[in-house]
């Protein structure tokens, strides 16, 4: 098991899942994209889910494409395209407060988590190694940019060594910090 996989068990207090990997590789060449390895890990030690009280993963739905033998991507690649247009339409209107370009504009935000309150978190695909994509985090027309994987940066959350991402996932006393979607 990835240790960032390992260590965010052990902060949420959760066992990963026994299931198998998703087939991953299959995806990518139907869908003509690869997402970072730390997520591939993530979706296939958990599953979906909500981080905290606030934070949705988006993840592919269904999971498993048994008959074409692929991850469901196309709903998550639909939504990340949806949010993008939204987004375009605003830089449109305002240019200032949306210095990005979004999925699937080259090099484009891929959203990969969204929050209650409209908080979104992206990876920043400059780079043609997904795994070199940072995160990107909007929420109330702040940008935060992180140099780090989307799992390093939800256990950066959970361990509220950041109040902008703590309050992101706005982890409550006694409450799971992990909710599966069942």
């Amino acid at each position: 098991m990835r240790d960032d996989i390992a260590a965010f068990a052990r902060i949420a207090g959760v066992a990963p899942g026994a299931g198998s990997a998703l087939p991953w590789g299959a995806s990518r060449t139907a869908f003509g994209l690869e997402l970072p390895a730390d997520y591939r890990a993530f979706v296939d030690a958990f599953g979906a889910g909500t981080v905290g009280s606030r934070l949705t993963l988006s993840t592919p739905w269904p999971l498993h494409d048994a008959e074409a033998g692929i991850t469901g991507l196309r709903a998550m690649l639909d939504e990340a395209a949806e949010i993008g247009s939204l987004l375009r339409d605003l830089r449109e209107e305002f240019p200032a407060l949306f210095p990005y370009a979004f999925h699937p504009e080259p090099g484009g935000l891929l959203g990969w988590a969204g929050g209650v309150g409209g908080e979104q978190c992206f990876w920043l695909t400059e780079d043609p190694d997904p795994d070199a994509w940072p995160v990107v985090v909007w929420d109330k027309a702040d940008w935060r940019r992180y140099d780090m994987g989307m799992v390093a940066l939800l256990i950066r959350a959970l361990t509220k060594a950041d109040p902008f991402l703590s309050d992101l996932v706005a982890p409550e006393r006694g409450r799971p910090l992990w909710n599966p979607r069942g």
